[in-house]
């Protein structure tokens, strides 16, 4: 269900990164992996659930090798006409898989990505742990989660009712699930800041830092306003300014939507 979700999304995914929210999530996200893909010619990153290249491309300028990994064809054929067009072939593989089962040796990979990936999965110590079997001691894993917190709170309108209260509580209890299509079958998983942190520390990872991204939107800043695709470059800056202000601070994570770590696999 996740492939055919993706699939019919694939010629207009790309699009959705034009909007105001995510410009800005994307400087703070870029911010927060480029310092640490390897440079190197010769190492390898995986882009574990990479979709249509947009972070595959920029690591691959960087000057390391990346494979792509993605459970959607559609997805897939987009992004290698992407690296085509970027002349990167010599940089960046696609591959269609599954990230719970790369079919990889034992510490491949010199760095792992797994950006706006994780929240598909009910089960996530099944992807973490085979991320970390694939990934070289001594290297870092990027990943990203949503955060039940906002998930929730976003749910609730300015004049709620018991049962818009009540759906946003089951959220927060775990109870009921947002779902990226009408009819509920690709459903969105989060976590609190602290169970993200716990569950990459129980599952071997040290991790650095947590950022989060997506402070002012969507609790703030009104869904009109960050899903425009024109705006001032004034008001962006202050926005980003404002995210980043922030970003770093451990006890305003639970403000992001989304919140990112830095893991250091010993």
């Amino acid at each position: 269900m996740i492939e055919e979700y993706y699939d019919k999304r694939s010629s207009s995914y790309d699009s959705t990164f034009d909007m105001l929210y995510f410009k800005v999530f994307d400087v703070i996200t870029w911010r927060y992996i480029e310092p640490y893909v390897p440079v190197d010619p010769d190492a390898l990153v995986l882009d574990a659930g990479g979709g249509t290249g947009r972070w595959a491309i920029r690591m691959a300028r960087k000057g390391s090798k990346v494979i792509l990994m993605d459970a959607s064809e559609k997805m897939l054929e987009i992004a290698t006409e992407k690296v085509k067009d970027e002349s990167l072939q010599h940089k960046i593989t696609t591959e269609k898989g599954d990230i719970t089962n790369t079919g990889y040796a034992d510490e491949t990979f010199d760095m792992i990505l797994c950006e706006h990936t994780l929240f598909l999965f009910k089960d996530p110590d099944v992807v973490i742990r085979e991320l970390k079997r694939v990934l070289k001691s001594k290297t870092r894993l990027i990943i990203s989660a949503h955060n039940r917190y906002v998930q929730s709170l976003a749910c609730l309108p300015e004049n709620p009712s018991p049962d818009k209260v009540n759906n946003a509580l089951n959220i927060i209890l775990r109870k009921k699930y947002n779902t990226m299509t009408k009819h509920g079958k690709v459903k969105i998983y989060t976590w609190t800041p602290n169970e993200f942190r716990t569950m990459l520390e129980i599952n071997g990872f040290h991790v650095e830092k947590i950022v989060g991204k997506g402070v002012t939107m969507p609790l703030r800043i009104s869904k009109e306003l960050f899903v425009k695709k024109e705006y001032s470059e004034d008001l962006f800056n202050k926005i980003l300014q404002f995210e980043l202000s922030l970003c770093e601070k451990p006890d305003a994570l639970a403000l992001a939507g989304h919140i990112q770590a830095i893991a250091y696999k010993p």
